[in-house]
């Protein structure tokens, strides 16, 4: 499968809590995570030679042309970049902590391995691609490219970070858990995999996409809550889950379903203090929210389909009806 480099410039619409959780069986994999970041820490506190470097150059060609802005790896003074764009103290100190925050990652490849083992095997044309692990600075979150995966881990730190306060809002900060890097690399692949196919306008297409690829996660990742998947914490759950008739009664009534409008789709599915069109209360993105459950509704009443035909379903009033969602 062939795809164009992909760069996602937010955050996927996850929340992940550390917990717990058993410890996954098989499917296994030869996955392993390669820690650029690692390697560019070392070279840079250490003063390394460039060769260091030099295996790392199809990964060093988009970060330094689409993540860092110091152009290909191959240009003259990229090196030179490389260290003045790192030179920065508050910078430093971000890198210093990430390195202590993700010193051992052995639980997040086994996830990450698990799930992406899965997702290929239903998936069969898909190829697993070098999956990285890099520091951006707080620029991007996702590269995707048809070799290369990688996450941005310091913007993992925790919500509670402090550094975070004055970048990002709380609602921001609350997707920051070093949890959910492994399902947001599964999350980045798949949209940079599964391009949107449909009529942007329109709330339901936008939904029913969404929440395919929410459920497609809540396969490869099976042992998270049901909340974690859409994003939310407990409490946002719960209020959607109780208010799930409103919400079904106001998008209908607001005829917002069916009819093609951009701004106001977006505004159900975007990252935002509450979704607009609906109380204060209410949490961001229910769109996202209601089409997982949208989903998970017809994959019930239909559990022979296959991830891939799930995905394959562009029909989308037809897949609404069928899932006799009824809130």
């Amino acid at each position: 499968m062939k795809i164009q480099s992909f760069i996602c410039f937010a955050f996927c619409f996850l929340l992940f809590s550390c917990s717990g959780k058993k410890a996954y069986g098989e499917p296994g994999s030869d996955l392993e995570i390669i820690r650029l970041d690692e390697s560019l820490y070392h070279y840079l506190i250490q003063n390394e030679s460039d060769e260091v470097l030099s295996g790392y150059k199809p990964f060093l060609d988009e970060y330094g042309e689409k993540v860092i802005y110091i152009g290909a790896s191959d240009s003259l003074g990229f090196y030179e970049r490389l260290r003045t764009f790192f030179a920065e103290p508050t910078l430093m100190e971000l890198y210093k902590e990430e390195q202590a925050r993700f010193a051992d990652i052995t639980g997040m490849n086994e996830e990450l391995a698990y799930g992406m083992k899965t997702l290929l095997a239903e998936f069969p044309l898909l190829k697993q691609p070098k999956i990285y692990m890099h520091v951006s600075g707080l620029n991007q979150n996702v590269i995707v490219t048809d070799e290369i995966l990688s996450l941005s881990a310091d913007k993992y730190l925790g919500a509670d970070y402090p550094l975070y306060a004055n970048f990002f809002y709380d609602y921001q900060r609350q997707l920051m858990s070093p949890d959910r890097m492994s399902p947001d690399y599964l999350l980045g692949f798949m949209m940079a995999n599964f391009p949107f196919a449909g009529n942007g306008e329109i709330l339901l297409d936008r939904m029913l996409y969404e929440g395919k690829l929410r459920y497609i996660l809540s396969r490869l990742i099976p042992n998270r809550e049901v909340w974690e998947y859409v994003g939310y914490n407990e409490k946002q759950y719960a209020w959607c889950t109780s208010h799930q008739a409103r919400i079904w009664k106001s998008i209908l009534e607001n005829k917002h379903l069916f009819t093609p409008n951009y701004v106001t789709t977006s505004q159900y599915l975007k990252d935002a203090p509450y979704t607009a069109s609906l109380p204060a209360e209410s949490p961001g993105k229910v769109g996202v929210w209601l089409g997982y459950r949208i989903i998970v509704a017809y994959m019930d009443k239909h559990p022979q389909t296959s991830l891939q035909e799930l995905m394959n379903r562009t029909d989308y009033e037809e897949l609404l009806k069928q899932s006799k969602y009824k809130p």
